[in-house]
């Protein structure tokens, strides 16, 4: 467990602005649809705007003629004025505000089924270099930045450019001369609130990486709390907390401290204006040069302008912080997906055969492609057939497998099934040929039902319970206390090791396709489970072409084809008989692993552990 480098921090905020506000241009297709709500965004702002300013108009006329007259009927006419202002700025903001927050919604729900769409779309080397949380937070972090933008900084500009304006106009038209005042003593006020608006971003990004830390350090302890425990690390943990908590207060503090300087500061600068602009205002009123009213109204203006102009930097920020939520968004998308489809699309037949053939492939992962997995690799499997693939770890068992699921493309070679070119045909069509049972299957925080029925989603209930049967699931169904309909929590926490193995063996049944791919799928399983299993999928393999990444003797046996790979390369071919009579790999692999009726020294079950 460890802090955040110096360097990580600083890169930290770096990656959330970008002063490219050019990139925002990239939303204008995802608001064409939706030009009906920009209008009556729109129409509500001007009007909440032109309210807004005619207040200002009546304080005039109350002042100069009911206060000051002592007019009853004006100072009705004035306060109808203002109930009438006041009620048209009401619903003129209601309007933007639901409309505008609309549009931000609408927007960033369709950019989010974009993105999570296009990422289905995207090769699983991608997902091999990139980390689950940084694409969680550009789906959420980043898109809710610019739902912000969109739904709430983009209108707050364009109301507060339209109040400077129609705000600049009305002090120039009451008076010059305090207007040209305001415009020397507005930067005195803004210039002390931008340095200490800085100081308390800096302070708020701080404490935010602070409460950061402190919270991945209590995740990470918290999930990893047998360690702890077994190692005696209790002392030396608290320790670390109590560094983060003191670490966290500090930020606190520090940002509360700039916090109050700020507030004293807009306080104190913003009534010293006033009183300045009241005083000089006042000797105008004296003067009679100026109206009681009309300086009232003025002060209202000019603080409607001062506000104004204040929140233009907070704006920008907002802008900033998009754009660079923006880029990151956009970064992803502009990925092309891989593999893409042929021009020349060709469907497979639509009689399914169970046809396998690989020619020459070479292949190495993307992430490093300096160091080859397959060299020339050459298989031809008839249907039905049953074909073992056996060899130490790292020899590229388990890639052949993800090869012909198409989850990566091959540098060089073809791969054909059932007699079409995969790079020719529909990836989905493809991808419906193949049943797999991975070495660690996945299980998901639903219901049993739901996660056998994720192989094949219009199965009927009668087929499902055929898997259960097939899969010897129905003990596990019937000690879970809601039986089939139970949830199994976050990974399938409920189940064990071989219970959660039987589950994938039940989707592969359940899916029916017409090539099964076994990566060792009875690893977990105990003895008596795995003669039941096998049984099960000796049944299941009459009738399909089955391709097995096997470790045991038992699923070698059943093979009518042993194909021993080493280092990439395909270094032998044949039955078990043959193959163990020859000294070569498969004999030695056999002799170390596959073989537990063998009277084996220790040394040599030792090195056992050497092919796992």
């Amino acid at each position: 467990m460890r802090e955040k480098s110096s360097v990580e921090r600083s890169q930290l905020p770096e990656r959330q602005i970008s002063s490219n506000l050019t990139v925002l241009k990239l939303f204008l297709p995802y608001l064409s649809p939706y030009k009906g709500q920009i209008t009556l965004g729109l129409i509500s702002l001007l009007l909440a705007t032109l309210s807004t300013l005619g207040i200002g108009l009546v304080f005039t006329s109350l002042i100069d003629h009911a206060f000051s007259q002592e007019s009853l009927t004006a100072l009705n006419q004035s306060i109808l004025l203002m109930i009438g202002c006041v009620a048209i700025m009401a619903v003129a903001s209601f309007g933007r505000t639901y409309f505008v927050s609309w549009l931000g919604e609408r927007v960033v729900a369709d950019l989010r089924q974009r993105f999570f769409s296009h990422l289905l779309r995207l090769e699983v080397g991608f997902f091999e270099m990139t980390r689950p949380g940084e694409l969680i937070s550009r789906l959420t972090t980043d898109t809710t930045l610019i739902q912000i933008v969109i739904g709430n900084s983009a209108a707050l500009a364009l109301r507060n450019l339209l109040l400077f304006i129609g705000g600049a106009s009305m002090m120039l038209a009451m008076s010059v001369k305090l207007t040209l005042i305001s415009v020397l003593i507005v930067p005195l006020i803004l210039i002390p609130l931008v340095i200490f608006g800085k100081r308390v971003k800096v302070g708020s990004r701080h404490a935010q990486d602070s409460v950061g830390d402190l919270s991945g350090f209590l995740e990470e302890a918290l999930s990893s709390i047998r360690s702890c425990f077994a190692f005696n690390r209790e002392s030396v943990e608290q320790a670390v907390f109590k560094k983060l908590v003191d670490t966290t207060f500090a930020c606190a503090t520090q940002h509360l401290l700039m916090r109050s300087w700020l507030t004293f500061s807009v306080m104190m600068l913003v009534f010293l204006g006033v009183s300045g602009l009241l005083w000089l205002g006042g000797q105008d009123v004296v003067l009679g040069t100026l109206s009681a009213g009309q300086l009232a109204s003025f002060l209202f203006y000019a603080l409607m302008v001062a506000g104004a102009a204040a929140s233009f930097s907070e704006i920008y920020a907002d802008l900033q912080r998009a754009a660079g939520a923006s880029e990151r968004i956009f970064e992803i998308l502009s990925i092309q997906p891989k593999p893409q489809p042929s021009s020349k699309l060709r469907s497979l037949p639509r009689e399914a055969r169970g046809t396998l053939a690989l020619h020459n492939i070479n292949f190495a992962y993307p992430n490093n492609p300096q160091r080859p997995i397959l060299h020339n690799f050459t298989l031809s499997v008839a249907p039905g057939e049953k074909v073992a693939l056996v060899g130490p770890s790292g020899s590229g068992k388990s890639t052949v497998l993800s090869l012909l699921l198409r989850f990566f493309e091959p540098q060089s070679g073809a791969i054909y099934v059932d007699g079409v070119d995969v790079k020719e045909a529909p990836l989905s069509q493809v991808r419906e040929r193949f049943g797999i049972v991975p070495q660690e299957p996945m299980i998901f925080s639903g219901s049993l039902y739901e996660n056998i029925l994720y192989a094949r989603p219009s199965a009927s209930e009668t087929e499902i319970w055929n898997a259960i049967e097939g899969a010897h699931l129905l003990d596990v169904v019937k000690a879970l206390s809601q039986g089939i309909h139970t949830q199994l929590g976050t990974r399938g926490v409920r189940l064990s090791g071989g219970q959660r193995q039987r589950v994938a063996i039940a989707r592969v049944i359940l899916r029916n396709a017409p090539i099964l791919l076994l990566d060792e799928a009875t690893s977990a399983l105990d003895a008596e489970s795995e003669a039941a299993i096998q049984e099960s999928l000796k049944r299941l393999m009459v009738t399909k072409t089955t391709l097995v990444v096997a470790h045991r003797l038992a699923t070698v046996l059943k093979s009518d084809r042993i194909v021993v790979l080493n280092k990439g390369y395909v270094e032998a071919v044949g039955t078990h008989a043959e193959l163990i009579t020859e000294d070569g790999l498969y004999r030695r692999l056999a002799t170390l692993q596959f073989t537990d009726s063998l009277n084996l020294s220790e040394r040599q079950k030792e090195n056992r552990a050497l092919w796992a």
